[in-house]
């Protein structure tokens, strides 16, 4: 007997079976803003770097624009480090276009990478979503898709490369015309909290989450705000200190070491310690979501927002300047509350894509899930 899986299989074949379809495969550009810039960004650290050694000739490795420059051509590296790692993925995914594939039919899709192949049954699919605001995106090709799942599937969401339909935006659309709307139970009210929530927020850090809640852990995105400035400060003392004759160096006295110790050291000591002592309580765990309710940790214990007193959740955006990263966008989720303050959660300390996190509760919210 066919299954759905079979059908999907034959459309990535190339075949035109009664209810499948295969998704248009399109290789993407690598070379967009973000391209363009991790091509830039090793010139500019040349260019910089170049300068300060012509200031440096004239002036000396302690004279501040020598040393303002320094910084700069440090600034300019890591950036080239960081998004020539980001060229890199996006190099190997257009290499690896012809082996992706995404087949739909009657009763779920197929997702084919180069190194597996992921089945979703529809009825596992809750929402379909596009990563920021189609209003303020400008057709932006590498742009990605999530499918928001059920917990039963094993995972939270599934991410799409840019690589299918014209655009993201427009297989985004087709996925939803494709899915439908998901409707809930009418007049659905969501159950009590639960009465310890503390036990069930220690039980789903020790791995032991019942299957009717959603955990949603901590990524490393939040090592993005480091006091890497501080640190490019002191590799650009240290190198031009290094570097003075010994005569020098006592001329100088303790303060260009002391300013290297305090800023290679204690700056990113103290930092690690503070983000510690800020997230050790959540024991990996960003947010629990369970059907009546919302739940993260911090010092003060574990909060609680219950579905019923919700009446917003949004996404925040707003666009960031950084000597490391450049131009970026800052991600928050706005957990708007009745009669309570509103609690502004970073995405880099989320764990996962705001629009996911958004799907999943809004899917608690109206009963999908149970």
């Amino acid at each position: 007997m066919s299954t759905w899986i079979d059908t999907a299989e034959a459309a990535l074949r190339g075949e035109a079976p009664e209810g499948g379809e295969a998704v248009p495969v399109v290789t993407p550009p690598v070379l967009d803003g973000t391209g363009t810039r991790g091509v830039i960004a090793p010139f500019m650290a040349a260019f910089f770097g170049a300068a300060a050694y012509l200031q440096e000739q004239r002036s000396g490795p302690f004279d501040p624009i020598a040393l303002g420059l320094r910084v700069l051509a440090l600034s300019m590296t890591a950036r080239t480090i960081v998004l020539g790692r980001h060229l890199w993925q996006r190099l190997q995914i257009r290499l690896a276009t012809r082996n992706y594939g995404l087949a739909l039919t009657d009763g779920g899709l197929l997702l084919r990478t180069p190194t597996a192949d992921l089945a979703l049954a529809r009825e596992d699919i809750l929402a379909v979503k596009e990563r920021g605001d189609w209003r303020k995106r400008g057709g932006s090709r590498w742009n990605e898709v999530y499918l928001i799942t059920r917990p039963r599937s094993g995972r939270a969401y599934v991410t799409l490369p840019p690589v299918f339909d014209q655009t993201t935006g427009v297989l985004a659309e087709r996925l939803m015309r494709w899915l439908g709307p998901v409707e809930g139970p009418e007049n659905y009210e969501p159950p009590p909290p639960t009465e310890l929530p503390s036990k069930v927020f220690e039980q789903a850090a020790a791995g032991d989450a019942s299957q009717d809640l959603t955990v949603i852990r901590h990524g490393a995105a939040w090592l993005r705000r480091g006091p890497y400035v501080t640190v490019l400060v002191g590799i650009a003392i240290l190198d031009g200190f290094v570097r003075l004759p010994a005569e020098s160096r006592d001329q100088v006295g303790p303060m260009a070491p002391g300013l290297i110790v305090f800023s290679l050291l204690v700056v990113p000591i103290l930092w690690a310690l503070l983000i510690r002592y800020d997230i050790a309580p959540r024991r990996g765990l960003s947010l629990v979501l369970t059907p009546g309710e919302m739940l993260m940790r911090t010092r003060q214990g574990v909060h609680v927002v219950r579905w019923k007193n919700l009446d917003s959740l949004k996404l925040d955006s707003k666009r960031r300047w950084s000597l490391l990263y450049g131009q970026h966008e800052s991600r928050s989720l706005v957990i708007a509350r009745s009669n309570a303050d509103t609690i502004t959660y970073l995405e880099s300390f989320l764990g996962a894509p705001v629009e996911v996190v958004i799907a999943l509760c809004n899917a608690y919210r109206k009963g999908l899930l149970p």
